[in-house]
């Protein structure tokens, strides 16, 4: 039996989200995984494909589009790659402000108002700064492993020593309690 392994793309990633297939959590969790951990060498086209709106497209569907559009802008900015011509599209903007939680309470927009990158917030999108962050090795986001480290290294130095070791000694145990996976040949 042949595995075949398809890269998600943005231009994927969107069509689950507008068709409703998947949420977001698996969608643009897809896309990232492609995109910092199975395609980093073909990154750019991952963002090239344009997405495909439908012709009488809902809110929810104008608003994956506008944030799709936000991400191949910011990750191309931040990744030394192309912004895609489709991305700068004037239809790739929201005419009110649009959460990509639906329902979020008035802390998160809020929070998302504050944190929110330049690319989405001018197409009227609003999500944390955190949108795509992940621990994976190719990762320039916040969150990244280097990032977790760095601050778990910053949070343990800030404590007493015998603070820092019950620590230490309590993660240990929750560690070494939990289930190994070993892969044998």
């Amino acid at each position: 039996m042949t595995f075949q392994f398809k890269t998600q793309t943005l231009a994927m990633a969107y069509d689950e989200l507008a068709s409703g297939k998947e949420g977001f959590r698996v969608a643009v969790g897809n896309f990232m995984n492609a995109f910092f951990l199975y395609g980093v060498e073909s990154r750019q086209r991952l963002l090239d494909d344009p997405i495909q709106i439908p012709e009488n497209p809902t809110e929810e569907q104008r608003g994956w589009a506008a944030f799709c559009a936000g991400a191949a802008e910011y990750l191309a900015s931040r990744y030394d790659l192309q912004c895609p011509a489709w991305a700068h599209l004037p239809a790739y903007r929201m005419p009110e402000p649009w959460y990509i939680v639906a329902n979020a309470n008035q802390a998160l927009r809020e929070d998302f108002q504050q944190t929110v990158p330049e690319p989405f917030r001018r197409r009227n999108v609003f999500c944390s700064d955190h949108v795509f962050s992940n621990p994976h090795p190719s990762s320039r986001e916040p969150g990244n492993l280097a990032d977790l480290e760095r601050r778990r290294r910053e949070v343990l130095d800030a404590l007493p020593q015998a603070e820092r070791e019950a620590y230490l000694a309590a993660h240990h145990t929750k560690m070494s309690g939990k289930p190994r996976i070993h892969i044998v040949e």
